[in-house]
């Protein structure tokens, strides 16, 4: 096991550390997000099949948000481009009638406390500034959260990260133009061999990816493992000492809409994230928040200093 940084030794900021060996003082940050590909919902645009299936995770959507509520937790929904054509073409008065007469994202934003995100794959002619133009469209736009990407430029699905150093422009919607300063974590094909790190850093560039530039303008979290068992390990390697105070430790995962797709899914996600999830925010063991507010607590309260833990 490692504690790492970019810029040499972290001290502690006298919030607490090693020595309060047992005793939690920072708690770790957790972030549940949804990504809803660009294969949901199933169906040719403007089909019967797909607005069959755009209602079904709709309702879905809506059911998991309300759970999440009722613990008073975050969530974040990062959809991909489909979904999103979906609703500007399906959304009509029968359908806002169930969601106080707004398209469903505006009604999870604004009612029911949901973060929505952009996320991208960039097929099908688009790319993430056409995903952030649509959520505009929607009325629910604005976040500079990259939601998702592939980081090893070994790989040839790698999704040049770095190009959002500076906005970029649309492909299905030439005139939008976007640019994106949050990392959510560092995906590979499949997720199979994804880094294992917790912490903040600010990458470098393409080839050094997990060493920190202080100077630089995107920010980076380390996603971890192993969900609700991987934030009790934080907790733990924090009480014990192994993790100075200094270090932001951060949980990231997806909760995919497969978990939630059948009648009893959003109840199932409840009782086996959301309940134990909130049962260690009411122990003041973690915080539950969105990528925009971990980066601004980042900054204000570990003063954008590089920490990273692994094992």
């Amino acid at each position: 096991m490692a504690v790492v940084t970019g810029c040499g030794a972290v001290s502690d900021p006298g919030t607490g550390g090693p020595s309060d060996a047992g005793v939690v003082s920072r708690p770790v940050e957790v972030v549940m997000f949804t990504h809803i590909e660009d294969s949901t919902p199933a169906g040719t645009l403007g089909s019967a099949q797909c607005q069959i299936a755009y209602q079904a995770i709709r309702g879905r959507l809506v059911e998991v948000a309300e759970r999440a509520r009722a613990h008073g937790l975050q969530w974040v929904v990062q959809p991909d481009w489909k979904i999103l054509e979906a609703a500007l073409l399906h959304e009509d008065a029968s359908l806002t009638a169930t969601t106080a007469g707004k398209n469903v994202f505006a009604y999870l934003h604004e009612d029911l406390g949901v973060t929505i995100d952009p996320h991208s794959h960039e097929n099908g002619g688009y790319n993430y500034a056409d995903v952030a133009y649509l959520l505009g469209e929607l009325g629910v736009g604005g976040s500079t959260v990259i939601g998702g990407h592939i980081w090893d430029p070994a790989l040839p699905q790698f999704q040049q990260w770095d190009r959002f150093r500076a906005p970029v422009g649309g492909l299905k919607y030439p005139t939008a133009s976007w640019g994106g300063n949050i990392l959510i974590g560092a995906g590979t094909p499949n997720h199979v061999n994804d880094p294992l790190i917790s912490g903040a850093w600010r990458p470098l560039d393409r080839d050094h990816y997990f060493d920190h530039d202080s100077a630089g303008n995107i920010i980076a979290f380390g996603a971890w493992v192993d969900e609700v068992a991987g934030v009790e390990e934080l907790v733990a390697r924090r009480g014990d000492g192994t993790v100075s105070d200094a270090v932001m430790l951060t949980a990231a995962w997806n909760i995919g809409p497969r978990q939630f797709s059948s009648a009893t899914g959003p109840d199932e996600v409840d009782a086996a994230v959301f309940s134990p999830i909130a049962a260690l925010r009411d122990q003041g063991l973690i915080d539950v928040t969105d990528f925009t507010k971990l980066a601004a607590l980042w900054q204000s309260s570990y003063g954008g200093i590089a920490g990273t833990y692994t094992r």
